[in-house]
């Protein structure tokens, strides 16, 4: 049996691994129209909030209350990638209006804020303050939901490395050291398989049900946490995801026991498959699936975690089975089986530690708008120190193993520096990447024209407006009524400085009269933006703008 100190062990090792995968930022509003604070002439009939990722029409509510008090908003709001609209009734007020928004963006957080904006002239006294108190009553998220998730995001996750660590340590390392074992010392061989079997088999009965367990668990969890009823949850991506790791979980199941009882390449290859696309899961739910590059993000963030169940859940699996084996066998036999071992496992640790680091530079310059994000935020400042512990725990492991007479202290040893290595991890759970004036920032750092075409209403984003970045580019066009216009064929968009300087942008359809692409504007200074949309098969409408590159 596994003492409880092992099994503590595991589970807070386990648990802390989870860290890089679920800590991320959530979704910022980059612009909105009417813009923020800005005095239109006529009554908007829509207001539109753009993201800078995707959102979820699942569980959206924008209230607009008017400078009377009362709420001017119609139907319920749509969400088109990252544009949420919500369609307005025709009389609102002159004066100064609040919108207070919530909203679900794709990583699966709930994120909530207001804005106003005014008609004709702003309010005077204290209609706008009274109309802001009505507007942002709180969509506030459960007591102690931040901690529920994460508890649970951190179950599914030490479920998934433990069993991709698990049958690693098996297929690459045990089996091919107790082969070679049995040629030179058949006894302590099978002394060592018939202590170390049991303790995998134990992880191979227990991991995958509790993976579907917590997998389970998840979705009411979710639907409490958002607000939403448990059928809009399976509309969710996070929901989604939950059923996937179910089922993979329920399949991997009697596969791993099989395999890891039998010990057969062909079982361990075929229980490997569902373990590997596990492996996939969080990086779908989180924000590496909410971004923008969002193949190369989850690509990346599957690598990561392959690695973290290669290096972290396979030395857990040794922490817990080496004490038994060590019972099972003698100091004076068992110095060639542990040679092996540790010789395998070492080269499977430092390429696993390779990737980790790769992975984790790549995620990081992903999720965060400059290096200086790393420098100037707790999250960054955190994440460096994390880094440091790491490298120090590395290299301590390198010494312990070396020192130490027992492999079993050994391996333990390791595993609580790499507790405390990653430790610091613990407190980036739900920090953003971002300063913490992004929103601000992004608001601020964008373009937006607005344009009515008769019954049509075109919408231009560009954001950020800094040269030499990536810029998002959106063109949305839609009708009377707040939906697509069907009637928009194609859009094209040109960035200009005079008749020297043109930079084409690309634009690809994403949905119905809904374009989008990236540019990178070369310098500092006066753009201007042209829009050409083809309506219908012969007309041509062209939209214009001044964009301010800093």
């Amino acid at each position: 049996m596994v003492s409880l100190r092992r099994l503590l062990l595991i589970a807070i090792t386990a648990a802390l691994l989870v860290v890089p995968a679920v800590a991320s930022g959530h979704a910022v509003l980059v612009s909105t129209s009417p813009a923020i604070g800005a005095i239109v002439e006529q009554t908007p009939t829509t207001v539109a909030l753009t993201f800078n990722e995707g959102i979820n029409g699942v569980g959206a509510r924008v209230k607009v209350i008017g400078s009377d008090g009362k709420r001017y908003d119609e139907g319920t709001p749509t969400a088109t990638g990252r544009i949420l609209k919500q369609t307005l009734k025709p009389d609102l007020p002159e004066g100064t209006s609040t919108v207070a928004w919530s909203v679900i963006s794709d990583d699966g957080h709930r994120i909530a804020s207001s804005f106003t904006f005014s008609v004709g002239k702003e309010s005077t006294g204290t209609a706008a303050a009274d109309a802001a108190a009505i507007a942002t009553e709180a969509d506030e998220r459960p007591a102690n939901a931040t901690t529920l998730t994460a508890v649970d995001r951190a179950l599914r996750f030490a479920g998934i490395i433990l069993l991709l660590g698990l049958l690693g340590i098996v297929a690459l390392v045990w089996n091919p050291t107790l082969r070679r074992g049995r040629d030179e010392d058949p006894a302590t061989a099978t002394a060592a398989d018939a202590a170390f079997r049991p303790v995998a088999l134990w992880l191979a009965r227990l991991v995958p049900p509790a993976l579907a367990v917590a997998a389970v668990a998840a979705i009411p969890l979710e639907g409490w946490v958002n607000d939403v009823d448990l059928r809009s949850v399976f509309e969710l991506r996070q929901g989604q995801v939950a059923v996937a790791q179910i089922v993979l979980a329920l399949i991997a199941w009697p596969l791993a026991v099989r395999a890891v009882r039998s010990g057969a390449p062909r079982l361990l290859a075929l229980a490997a498959v569902p373990a590997v696309v596990l492996a996939i899961t969080p990086g779908l739910s989180g924000h590496a699936g909410a971004q923008s590059s969002a193949l190369l993000a989850v690509f990346v963030d599957w690598v990561h975690v392959l690695a973290a169940g290669a290096w972290g859940g396979g030395l857990l699996v040794l922490a817990a089975a080496a004490p038994a084996v060590f019972r099972a066998t003698t100091a004076e036999t068992r110095g060639p089986l542990l040679r092996g071992i540790t010789r395998r496992f070492t080269r499977i640790a430092l390429t696993a530690l390779v990737a980790l680091v790769a992975t984790g530079v790549v995620a990081t310059l992903m999720l965060t708008n400059s290096l200086n994000d790393v420098i100037d935020t707790t999250w960054g400042r955190i994440l460096l120190a994390k880094i440091a512990v790491v490298i120090a725990a590395v290299l301590a492991a390198g010494i312990v193993r070396r020192a130490s007479k027992s492999f079993a202290t050994a391996v333990q040893i390791e595993a609580l520096l790499i507790v405390a290595a990653i430790a610091l991890t613990g407190t980036l759970n739900g920090l953003a990447p971002q300063p913490p004036n992004a929103a601000a920032a992004a608001v601020s750092s964008s373009f937006q024209l607005v344009q009515k075409i008769e019954a049509r209403e075109a919408q231009i984003d560009i954001s950020p407006t800094t040269a030499g970045a990536v810029s998002e580019v959106h063109v949305v066009v839609t009708n009377g009524v707040g939906q697509p216009a069907l009637d928009v064929q194609d859009a094209t968009l040109e960035l200009s400085q005079g008749e020297a300087t043109k930079v084409p942008v690309k634009l690809s359809l994403i949905d119905t009269a809904h374009w989008t692409g990236t540019v990178r504007i070369p310098t500092p200074g006066t753009w201007r933006v042209l829009v050409r949309l083809r309506i219908g098969e012969f007309r041509d409408e062209v939209l214009t703008g001044t964009l301010t590159a800093t």
